[in-house]
């Protein structure tokens, strides 16, 4: 009978202390929503690439929202309607507060000085990691970074499909087309491709690069063919690159249906097995990995023969954002952005994107092993270069509207890589003569 009023005894006490802890959260969660009551609710604007409308993002605007009261309106725009429609509102004096944009870049797509706030001043700029490949010519800062860098460009592949008919890492232009071709017998598409022609122009740009075989080497094309010494055609190195992307379409090892295929149906192609490879950058892989947490992807650098130094290609920007010096809600967005920097915020972007934090004290998430291990063996032997783009970013505007559409459709048109480049020099003739952005060699 004392057994039994013990135990009751007990089972009381376990149901008062359960009532409490459930009194005390409830407390708490009003507290939190009577603390976003009492301030003013602030509404900002923004612009954001579909392809970015991550879910870690989503959550650090709901944090804002539940604890800040402040509101993101942000329009999400198809990837390759995103800088013609940009162009427009900031043409027409209606840019919105906030643009997510590649940084530096943007530099090149938006004049800072006539359109973006400078943010040098900020709370948060001393906590970035590597600030000076952020900057403006100014030596000033007019965006706000989530990255450090973007990761690495490689083959992203499809590890399962390769262990599932023992296929190995191919070394050499040769390997790598005879995996193709096997892949082709096995009914398997062996690279995948897609209609934002933000993805095939990594081809290129990743490509040039290891063509030229060195940074030096880029930044010294650059420079002549920015002065008007020297024109795009006049490097057969870049032409050899786009007749060896051209090929893989003339061999039959791209999906028919590029022209029509979204990003997203890319990505699932890859997961499913139908496609085998892609030719991109590691965040990729994280955007795979978010959808389908069973998806074992891996990647290696390309093997193919232009490459005759072995190079890795790292893409020298950081996703992050800039905001428009008009905007009648600078303030807000500052204080956005100042919020954004602290490790609660940011660590919910890292957590659905994993990559390296432009900021310290961030957890960075679980970054797949093969990019870990790829950069750092690339690291320690020095072999390691920028995308041909960082050293072209005064004709960044012609990019997505002239050059990217021209690598898209050149498959279709079946012109070589010395005609490609050689129409693409007419268009950039013509935008040097008009805007003057004639490269002073500083």
């Amino acid at each position: 009978m004392k057994g039994k009023k013990i135990i009751i005894l007990l089972l009381i006490i376990l149901f008062i202390c359960i009532t409490s802890v459930i009194i005390l959260i409830a407390h708490n969660n009003n507290n939190i929503k009577d603390v976003s009551k009492q301030k003013e609710e602030l509404i900002i604007t923004g612009m954001l690439h579909q392809s970015r409308n991550y879910f870690g993002l989503k959550k650090m605007v709901e944090k804002l929202k539940i604890e800040e009261n402040i509101t993101i309106d942000f329009q999400v725009i198809p990837d390759e309607q995103f800088d013609t429609l940009m162009q427009m509102k900031i043409k027409a004096g209606k840019a919105p507060d906030i643009i997510d944009y590649n940084v530096p870049r943007v530099y090149g797509s938006i004049d800072p000085l006539e359109h973006l706030a400078d943010l040098s001043n900020e709370p948060w700029i001393n906590k970035l990691k590597n600030i000076d490949t952020l900057k403006y010519t100014d030596g000033k800062m007019y965006s706000f970074p989530l990255q450090d860098n973007s990761g690495i460009s490689g083959i992203i592949y499809n590890k399962k499909l390769f262990e599932k008919y023992d296929i190995k890492i191919p070394r050499t232009s040769k390997q790598f087309e005879d995996v193709c071709k096997y892949l082709i017998t096995q009914g398997i598409t062996p690279i995948l491709m897609c209609k934002e022609n933000w993805v095939p122009q990594m081809w290129m740009n990743y490509g040039y690069s290891q063509a030229l075989g060195s940074g030096e080497k880029c930044e010294e094309m650059s420079k002549k063919i920015l002065k008007g010494e020297k024109k795009f055609s006049d490097y057969q190195e870049l032409a050899e690159v786009i007749d060896y992307y051209v090929s893989m379409f003339k061999k039959g090892y791209v999906n028919n249906d590029y022209l029509t295929v979204t990003y997203t149906d890319m990505l699932k192609r890859l997961t499913t097995g139908e496609g085998a490879m892609i030719l991109g950058y590691s965040e990729m892989i994280s955007t795979i990995q978010r959808v389908d947490r069973t998806a074992d992807i891996g990647i290696f650098n390309p093997p193919f023969d232009y490459n005759k130094n072995d190079l890795l290609v790292c893409p020298r920007f950081s996703i992050g954002f800039v905001a428009s010096k008009d905007s009648e809600n600078l303030e807000t967005v500052k204080k956005v952005f100042n919020l954004w920097s602290k490790p609660e915020y940011l660590n919910l972007w890292f957590k659905d994107n994993p990559g390296f934090p432009a900021f310290i004290l961030v957890d960075g998430g679980n970054v797949n092993a093969d990019v870990i291990n790829l950069y750092e063996k690339y690291k320690k032997q020095n072999k390691i270069i920028y995308e041909s783009m960082s050293y072209l970013e005064p004709i960044q505007p012609l990019n997505s509207t002239i050059l990217w559409p021209y690598y898209l459709e050149a498959p279709k048109e079946d012109i070589t890589g010395e005609e490609l480049l050689s129409r693409f020099q007419l268009d950039l003739d013509k935008y040097l003569g008009k805007t003057k952005k004639i490269y002073d060699g500083n």
